[in-house]
Parts: structure tokens; sequence; C-alpha cells
């Protein structure tokens, strides 16, 4: 059973939004507002706005970094979200590990549809490159669209010849469109086919950058897959964690029992978030180490 936290949790971002009647820049808005506003202070840890190459984000920075920088994706269904909601969990885990984070923002649709959200994501990665960051001390992270989004990445990277990245973490990523389940991913938004609709049409889902399950994951980094066990989400984790092992993908599978879609981005709100967001940090220490 879910602990008495979870089932009194005060509510995500996405859970206190109301999203009927209004347009999505005014719903994108108020998530980036309310996202700020809940964050924790620390004293060896800021955050900035920036840029990394082409792409606009948040810097956060540790007073004493490392060499090594985490890049992380936003989620939000493909038109929604921005680069300050992961902003808590990426500033607690700079405060752990030192690590630097870039958090991106990328086109969104319905006013920029596929593939402007991958190609962003593959220019911000491009970015750190371009700024000296060895691939070997890159990984990225990313949840839901955003975590589709980081899958996306070393398909591309391959196809045009850049390194890879050392390790992904992908919370509650879209993997198989094709075979997506009836439902919604969060109360009060549109159903995932619905969302795949306005993000990719006419497109045929089976593309592995719709649907990173079914690309070529060869050579894949290791990648740490965390999905919510009452989520409809949850398959399309199972789904890529079974191809890539076929593959030889190092590939670490953590479904939260009663977990919702994303859980580990409350790490403050109950104890299964906790414990999902120091699985992650540990992952992270041993590819880096």
């Amino acid at each position: 059973m879910p602990s008495y936290e979870f089932l009194h949790r005060p509510g995500s971002v996405w859970e206190r939004t109301k999203f009927e009647g209004k347009e999505f820049p005014q719903i994108r808005k108020e998530l980036e507002q309310l996202a700020i506003d809940g964050l924790r202070n620390y004293d060896d840890v800021s955050w900035e706005p920036g840029k990394c190459g082409a792409i606009s984000g948040k810097w956060v920075r540790p007073k004493n970094p490392t060499d090594a920088v985490l890049y992380y994706v936003h989620g939000g269904g493909f038109t929604l979200g921005s680069s300050a909601i992961p902003l808590p969990y990426l500033m607690e885990m700079s405060h752990r590990l030192s690590i630097t984070c870039f958090s991106a923002d990328y086109r969104l649709a319905p006013e920029y549809t596929f593939p402007a959200a991958p190609e962003d994501a593959l220019a911000g990665y491009k970015g750190l490159l371009d700024l000296g960051y060895a691939p070997e001390k890159i990984i990225l992270c990313g949840e839901s669209a955003g975590a589709t989004l980081v899958l996306d990445i070393p398909l591309m990277a391959k196809e045009k010849g850049l390194p890879l990245p050392k390790a992904i973490i992908a919370m509650s990523p879209v993997t198989d469109a094709v075979t997506v389940e009836e439902g919604t991913v969060l109360e009060g938004l549109d159903s995932s086919d619905q969302v795949m609709e306005v993000y990719a049409p006419g497109h045929d889902k089976a593309d592995p950058l719709i649907s990173p399950a079914l690309g070529d994951l060869k050579d894949f980094p290791p990648t740490f897959l965390s999905t919510g066990g009452a989520e409809i989400l949850m398959k399309d984790s199972l789904i890529f964690a079974k191809n890539a092992s076929k593959a030889g993908c190092d590939v670490r599978l953590h479904v939260g029992k009663d977990m919702i879609h994303t859980y580990p981005l409350d790490l403050w709100d109950y104890p299964e978030a906790m414990t999902a967001f120091e699985e992650m940090e540990l992952f992270i220490k041993q590819m880096l180490r």
C-alpha cells in the first residue's frame, strides 16, 4: 500500500494547475511560475536562465563543480512544460553530486510539430560538446515527453557520427506510440493518442524518434528507466527495457509500486519519490566513477 505521505501529497505543479479553458501559452507560463515559486534555497547551488548552444533553458551550478554535466529535457506531452519544472530535482542532484546541470527548453506543439522537439534536444546536446564537455561526462535525463527525447538523442547522434553520452535516466517515457494505451497520462490533459496527433500529425508512429523502443538500440548508452506501477505508460518502459536488453544494452528498470507518472520529481513530498531519486543519484555516481 502507498505511504500516508503519498496518499496525502500536496500535488505536483501539474496536479495544482487548472487546464480547462486556457490556451497553451497561459498554461506554460503558470507552470513555470509555480515551479519557480516552490524552489528551495541552497547555499552551494544557484540557477540562472541561459543558453547551451542555440537552446535556451536554465543552468544549475554548484559552487565547486566537477567536470560532469547533467543534461535535462522536460516533459509535458510535447505541448506544455518548461525548463523550470525539473529545477527542484536538478538543484538537489547538483547539491549532492556537485554536478552542473542544464535544463533545456525546446519548440513545443502545436506551434512546432515533430521533428522540432528531437532536433532541439540534439542541438542542446551538441551545445554541451561544443562547450568542451567530454561525452563520457554527460548524463542525459528527462521525464515523460522529455524522457522520450533523451532516448532519441543517441539514435540521432549515431546517425550524425556524434559521440554518445555516458548514460541516460528516463522517467516514464513514451517508447512505443504504436501500441499506446487508452487513457490520460495526467488528469486534465488530453489522452495519449490525442497528444500524438497534436505532436506528430501525419507521421508514422513507428518512427524511432517517436517510438525509440523500435529503433536500433545496439551500442545504446547505459539506461536507467523509472516508471510508476499505476500509470498507463508503464508498458513503454517495459518494452524499451526488453528491446534494449536484447540489443545488449545495460538497462536498469525501477517500477514504483502503486506510483504515478514521473513520481520521482516529487522527491520532497513522499518517501517513495525520494527512494527513486536516490537510486538515480547512485546510478549517476556509478556511471561517473
